[in-house]
């Protein structure tokens, strides 16, 4: 039977499918019609015995050794065998990460054991398990496929020293692959059919994970030059792990600009850009691990070695000059998103709180919506928020459910700021439809369409004080305690400016909001006179004591000048970087809004009532009557707007930039109130 003809009897056979709750869509569910993927209903198997929940049953998988081929199957067939173990008692299994991919099924890949390399085998979407002929993702196909095949070399070389490779072999260390090794594998171990069964077993996938003795990463197929990068980087592991950052730097230096290694860099490059590291599943499953072999096929690499290579690779890349030759920058060429999973596994989880996790992996691509959550329970802080996996539930539920959860026991207000529901552009992003509170972030936005204000830094806008949450009966409804530090009055959005403007249109729009925004019966320094260059003296004098443009130090002179005439007549001052770098905060998608202050405390101190105006930086949805708040336990101040329909309660925005009042300087000046958020 020839390729084609197999192909084409696997593609219409429909034989048990197995949909992982992990990584699939189900049709029971109000939130998973926003999928892109679309949902089948897996037909009835009748493999599965009931597990105990009160043991902590699960089952592991035992594949067996090469059988003779089948017509029906093709020339290769997998079979495995299900088994159950109590984690009660400890039991020792390998555990599999990896992602779903149905484009390669018919594909083939050469056969490594065929000399002649004439030989191909072919990528099939069916396994034996039990007896039974089930369906799987030709990706998990290919996994065991190269498991057996490594599991197949150990058996035949029973008393070796070192692997087919050359890899030194270790007991103590114990991440080959054998006849002997049961694994668990999430598709073939969970009963699919059983809501409540999937609801224990998802519960206790961290632990699966965290508990293995070796978690093997299945990236995908093998590509060129997959040996000479292992060997390049296993070998710069042995001997420069315990160097000091300098000596490491002149190691790494020497690798980057090494002509005859460029072929292995671009390896890297091609194993650092596979879907693998994009699947949220995958974050938990690989950073869990104790043991971790990352294979490319054939080939495999322990984890400690990838991460460390990759964290000082990407390290010395960026301390290159822009213009080098380095053969090693194909890393700075991917999407930082690739690599969050690795630099987490080299740096470590188990300090991040969930709120940090949530945000920092929220682009990670999975299936079913839900599992923006219940992907990641097993890291961090989140075994301390009584999150419940919950399949019967839908998105909605689940983010504000578990989003409470959080803010409850972290005291930690970082999930709310988040402005994607106003500033999204994701590609078919259906959350204009959610019924999600404000203050619940929609975990299906990949927000793409929105900066930092900060920069990416935290502050501490209300001090040291933790967040006030008062439960209520309303679950749609959070209350919570802060200061109302202002008002905004007047906003400009900067649409014409872009990071690529010239610093001297962009100063000038700056100067242009700001000298129309002084009120004159606030101020009695400008009561004196009203024309424009007086304005302008004290509008230079309040930029540069605003922290946000301290950058900006031309002399006076030189700054009413350049505003109150056409042709500026030093125009190299102009663009001195060191008079107009603060400018970058006015990018296409930020606004500078002026703020009237909230009213103060009587007993505030003269001093620390700020000079002059107050400004700051927001996302162009803000508009003039937003007030300006700081929430306890909040990172940033926040833009909040009058719910229209629900009098005296308030949306959430998204954070604002106001640079006198990152640092808890709103303490004892503004009135503490309680704030309901819907």
């Amino acid at each position: 039977m020839t390729d084609s003809n197999i192909t084409s009897r696997l593609r219409k056979l429909r034989f048990g499918r197995r949909n992982s709750p992990t990584r699939s869509v189900h049709p029971s569910t109000k939130a998973s019609t926003t999928s892109s993927q679309k949902s089948q209903r897996p037909a009835r198997i009748d493999i599965y015995r009931q597990l105990d929940p009160s043991a902590r049953e699960v089952r592991v998988l035992h594949v067996l050794p090469e059988q003779p081929g089948s017509l029906l199957l093709g020339p290769d067939p997998i079979s495995c065998v299900l088994s159950h173990v109590s984690l009660h008692d400890k039991p020792t299994y390998h555990a599999l990460s990896y992602t779903w991919d149905d484009e390669s099924l018919g594909e083939t890949f050469e056969d490594p054991d065929d000399l002649r390399r004439k030989r191909k085998v072919l990528i099939s979407g069916f396994i034996f398990l039990d007896g039974q002929a089930v369906e799987v993702t030709p990706n998990l196909w290919a996994a065991l496929w190269h498991l057996r095949r490594g599991a197949n070399w150990f058996k035949n070389h029973p008393d070796a020293d070192v692997g087919e490779f050359g890899e030194k072999l270790s007991k103590e260390i114990p991440i080959h692959f054998t006849y002997e090794t049961h694994i668990w594998i999430d598709a073939l171990c969970i009963n699919q059919l059983d809501v409540a069964e999937r609801n224990e077993q998802v519960q206790l996938m961290g632990e699966l994970y965290q508990n293995a003795q070796c978690v093997h990463s299945w990236t995908g197929l093998e590509f060129p030059n997959a040996e000479d990068f292992v060997e390049m980087a296993a070998e710069c592991y042995k001997k420069h792990h315990r160097d000091t950052f300098t000596e490491l730097k002149s190691e790494f230096n020497r690798l980057l600009f090494d002509r005859a290694l460029e072929s292995r860099w671009k390896t890297l490059g091609l194993i650092c850009g596979r879907p693998y590291w994009r699947r949220l599943w995958v974050v938990q499953e690989f950073i869990l691990g104790k043991q971790c072999a990352v294979h490319v096929g054939l080939r495999s690499i322990r984890s400690a070695i990838l991460t460390w290579f990759v964290h000082y690779a990407k390290i010395f890349e960026l301390e290159m000059p822009l213009k080098s030759q380095a053969f090693g920058s194909v890393l700075l060429m991917q999407d930082s998103s690739n690599f969050q999973t690795i630099r987490v596994r080299h740096e470590g989880s188990q300090n991040m709180q969930i709120s940090t996790i949530l945000n920092t992996f929220r682009d990670h691509n999975c299936s079913d919506p839900r599992d923006k959550i219940y992907s990641l329970l097993g890291l961090g802080s989140s075994k301390h928020c009584g999150i419940q996996v919950d399949y019967t539930l839908d998105a909605d539920t689940v983010y504000s459910n578990a989003v409470r959860s959080i803010l409850v026991q972290e005291r930690n207000l970082l999930l709310i700021c988040n402005p994607e529901r106003y500033s999204c552009q994701c590609t078919n992003s259906q959350h204009d439809l959610s019924s999600l509170p404000s203050w619940v972030p929609n975990f299906m936005c990949l927000r793409e369409s929105h900066t930092n204000l900060t920069g990416g830094l935290e502050y501490n806008p209300s001090g040291q004080e933790q967040a006030v949450i008062t439960d209520y009966h309303d679950s749609n409804v959070l209350w919570c305690k802060g200061l109302h530090v202002g008002t905004i009055s007047k906003i400009h959005v900067h649409g014409s400016i872009s990071p690529e403007s010239s610093e001297e249109l962009v100063i000038q729009a700056l100067t242009r909001f700001v000298s129309n925004v002084s009120d004159s019966f606030e101020h009695p320094d400008l009561q004196a006179s009203n024309a424009l260059p007086d304005r302008l003296k004290y509008v230079h004098a309040a930029i540069t004591k605003n922290l946000l443009f301290a950058p900006l130090t031309m002399d006076e002179t030189t700054f009413v000048q350049h505003c109150t005439s056409p042709s500026p007549n030093n125009q190299s001052e102009l663009h001195d970087p060191q008079h107009s770098s603060g400018m970058g905060v006015l990018l296409a998608n930020k606004a500078l809004f002026y703020m009237r202050l909230a009213s103060l405390i009587p007993s505030t101190a003269k001093d620390r009532i700020p000079i002059g105006p107050i400004f700051g930086a927001c996302y162009p949805f803000c508009q003039e009557g937003d007030i300006i708040v700081a929430l306890y336990g909040s990172p940033y101040l926040l833009a909040l707007r009058a719910d229209p329909r629900d009098v005296g309660r308030y949306k959430v925005l998204g954070e604002v930039c106001v640079p006198q009042f990152l640092e808890g300087q709103a303490v004892g000046m503004f009135q503490e109130q309680d704030f309901e958020l819907t």
